[in-house]
């Protein structure tokens, strides 16, 4: 909610001209991605920790393809837009990896 109203107040106050239709669905998506990977992540913890430590690369790197995925299909539909689509990408991609690692490791920590 934060990152939506943090966007909104961007984009309707300093960069009007680079807002895309898109980012709201890319939050979205975004979300979706992360609490179901969270969810999964969060009963293999407590199921066994081995697993969890090898199964994380694998989870990472599945989302990454999703991601990827995601941004190629965008920017073959609106190359005009990419350049904006994939800062925001990234922006987005770095703050939800990082809520994401943080959780993790207070989680695996208390573990």
């Amino acid at each position: 909610m934060a990152l939506a109203v943090a966007g909104w107040l961007v984009f309707s106050l300093f960069l009007p001209g680079y807002y895309l239709p898109v980012l709201p669905w890319m939050l979205l998506f975004f979300l979706v991605i992360t609490l179901l990977v969270h969810a999964w992540q969060l009963k293999l913890i407590q199921k066994d920790m081995g697993r969890f430590a090898r199964s994380n690369m694998l989870v990472t790197f599945f989302k990454l393809m999703v991601y990827s995925v995601f941004a190629v299909v965008y920017i073959a539909s609106d190359r005009e837009n990419a350049l904006v689509f994939v800062v925001c990408l990234a922006l987005v991609y770095f703050i939800f990896s990082f809520i994401e690692v943080s959780e993790i490791t207070r989680i695996v920590r208390k573990k």
